[in-house]
């Protein structure tokens, strides 16, 4: 199968007044529709081709952005859009992309966002069918002492913007040594480890909203969920909690054995690959 055509642009919208990458996989023949992507903090859209190409490859027009704060999006590294703001911008990048998509790929940070989202404004997505969490992020609070939470509640009101590390590197998203060129290349590839106090702030108060939000996404579409059994930024019992209160009854959890944050960049990431394109095939 031919490779996808890849276009990159940029656009500034109200929601953010900033510049933002947009990145557009489209097939030879996008013949079942479009969907979204949603990467990750300290991610950006490019870092997820393999996901684009999983999808083109079923026939998807697949559509990305780089989150305010990474990639090659302007604004503070760190620093992304509350989850009230995201929730604008997605609806802005929508119209301004007139884009209905049929399904969305979240990964990690970009699921929690876009879980919150479907649940207060999912009803003006007459068109989704289906929904791919990748590894989501469900309970920010979790390995985070109370100390630490307080005072960055306190920091948080007086530099709002001011960043601090995640602690998240890439030995922690996958098992790295098994191949050195690899490796090198992820170290530049634009990723970084930072959060803003605003952003780290609004997403430990949005927490446990979290389930309600969910049982409020309407339409009961598909699920599929993709999640590593060694993932210690996002651990799979949450992910398996969530699975549990997913509404709808066609849902899919696929727990990669051994797999870290990011079971797409394991050594062996054929099994994924392979149940995650099966699950395209019925879309």
């Amino acid at each position: 199968m031919p490779p996808p055509s890849i276009t990159d642009r940029f656009l500034t919208l109200p929601a953010t007044g900033i510049r933002l990458r947009v990145r557009e996989w489209r097939p030879a023949d996008p013949e079942k529709g479009e969907m979204l992507i949603l990467h990750g903090l300290g991610d950006h859209t490019a870092r997820h081709d393999w996901a684009a190409s999983l999808l083109t490859d079923a026939g998807f027009r697949a559509v990305g952005f780089d989150w305010p704060g990474n990639g090659e999006s302007d604004g503070i590294r760190g620093d992304m859009p509350t989850v009230a703001e995201s929730g604008r911008l997605l609806e802005e990048i929508l119209a301004a992309l007139e884009l209905r998509p049929t399904g969305i790929f979240a990964h990690s940070t970009g699921a929690f966002l876009a879980l919150h989202w479907l649940g207060e404004r999912g009803r003006a997505l007459d068109c989704l069918r289906w929904i791919w969490l990748s590894s989501p992020l469900l309970v920010p609070s979790h390995g985070q002492p109370g100390w630490k939470i307080s005072l960055a509640r306190f920091l948080a009101t007086r530099f709002p913007r001011l960043t601090l590390s995640t602690g998240v590197k890439p030995s922690r998203c996958y098992h790295t040594g098994f191949d050195p060129p690899l490796d090198a290349s992820l170290k530049k590839d634009g990723s970084h480890h930072r959060v803003s106090l605003r952003f780290a702030i609004n997403l430990l108060a949005a927490e446990n909203g979290l389930h309600e939000a969910v049982s409020r996404i309407p339409g009961e579409p598909a699920f599929l969920v993709t999640q590593g059994s060694e993932d210690e930024v996002c651990p799979p019992e949450y992910a398996e909690a969530l699975f549990a209160r997913l509404p709808g009854p066609e849902k899919c959890l696929v727990l990669v054995s051994g797999a870290r944050h990011e079971p797409f960049r394991e050594k062996d990431h054929r099994a994924v690959s392979n149940a995650v394109r099966s699950w395209l095939g019925t879309r």
